[in-house]
């Protein structure tokens, strides 16, 4: 419209200064013909804006979008640690004494009882001395017995009846010291179990090194998954914690519950153990199995939640594009949201959203707040 009444106010002027010169009806028709341009440019201009305007609005054009409907669902976070699958009886059996392997009486696969002797370590220095001192005891003992007959009748000197009966006696205890000593050179099984693992052999020599197991014994009940959880989610593990363990090596799950909680922070690698109780009975475990312990630290039965991937970040904040009507057609708009907890590439909504909005989850990526979309 500023163009028509521009065009006219030209013409009006021409107009008023051909008036003012001579021949009034040659710079009448001239007017005229300019006049006649000047509308032909006008109704063109128009007619081009109005296609631009049609374009615009033409729903053929608008961006391709896909949409999500929010819903409301429960919503659970876990914490994700490894771990290591474990029995209150896996022992590691050590020499108590230094030596070379004389006899072996077990071997890996075998059961064996709490007390077996599975290998001898070669005593024979302490048996020599064994013998010599139980024929020491025997004529000592055979002397205070007869001292002490002598002494119930009245006959010889009480200090002959306890010199005899004093040697008799540190016999006995040297006896004693000695058969604990040759004790220690039998390798006996600390538990009932089965033999896991076997590294020594006859003639082979041992040592009470505590990084050198003669034998591993395993009794595969009571069993547990232990872990080493960060220092940073000291406030959100607690006993009773619903977990959920997996066993990549053998594929299967299982649910358990959290049964220790230590109050303890090593100081070397900032974690805190906690462990958790398994039944018995489960086939193709095996100590020492990795163990993948996913802690359920957080859990809402009504939670709006939207996919990571469409929620996008500017200078104010967190927001999604909804869409809403504009101009009777469908149009993308940025929505800011506060957001929870996230897990499994899906994120807690707490404000923002409703159910029933509708969010952009494919083609959000170059669109403009308030731009026409299709779907």
């Amino acid at each position: 419209m500023k163009t028509i009444k521009l065009s006219i106010t030209v013409v009006l002027v021409l107009f008023l200064m051909i008036a003012c010169s001579g021949n009034k009806e040659a710079q009448l028709t001239k007017l005229k013909d300019q006049q006649t341009a000047l509308n032909d440019k006008i109704m063109k201009l128009q007619a081009e804006i109005s296609i631009d305007k049609k374009d615009t609005l033409n729903p053929a054009k608008f961006k391709f979008v896909g949409l999500k409907p929010v819903t409301s669902d429960k919503f659970d976070h876990f914490i994700r640690v490894q771990g290591k699958l474990d029995g209150d009886q896996n022992a590691a059996v050590f020499a108590e004494a230094p030596g070379t392997v004389s006899s072996k009486f077990a071997d890996v696969g075998q059961k064996v009882v709490k007390g077996q002797v599975l290998a001898q370590i070669d005593d024979q220095q302490y048996r020599t001395q064994m013998q010599g001192l139980e024929t020491q005891y025997k004529f000592a003992s055979d002397l205070y017995d007869k001292q002490k007959r002598l002494w119930d009748q009245k006959i010889g000197s009480e200090v002959q009846y306890m010199q005899s009966k004093t040697n008799k006696e540190s016999l006995e205890k040297q006896i004693s010291s000695l058969r604990q000593q040759v004790d220690k050179f039998k390798i006996k099984s600390p538990i009932d179990g089965t033999i896991e693992e076997c590294n020594i052999k006859v003639g082979g020599v041992v040592s009470p090194d505590p990084r050198l197991a003669a034998y591993r014994v395993v009794a595969f009940k009571n069993l547990k998954v232990s872990a080493e959880v960060s220092e940073a989610y000291s406030s959100k593990v607690r006993v009773g914690d619903n977990l959920l363990i997996l066993f990549p090596d053998i594929n299967k799950s299982y649910e358990a519950k959290v049964n220790f909680v230590s109050k303890y922070i090593n100081p070397t690698n900032r974690t805190f153990m906690m462990e958790t109780n398994l039944l018995d009975g489960i086939n193709d475990l095996k100590a020492n199995m990795l163990a993948i312990i996913q802690i359920n630290d957080y859990h809402t039965d009504n939670a709006i939640q939207v996919p990571m991937n469409v929620i996008q970040t500017d200078l104010a904040g967190s927001y999604v594009y909804v869409v809403r009507a504009k101009d009777k057609f469908n149009a993308a708009y940025k929505q800011p949201v506060v957001l929870g907890n996230s897990y499994n590439g899906v994120a807690e909504v707490l404000q923002g959203l409703n159910v029933g909005d509708k969010i952009i989850s494919v083609g959000y990526q170059e669109l403009v707040d308030g731009e026409y979309v299709r779907f």
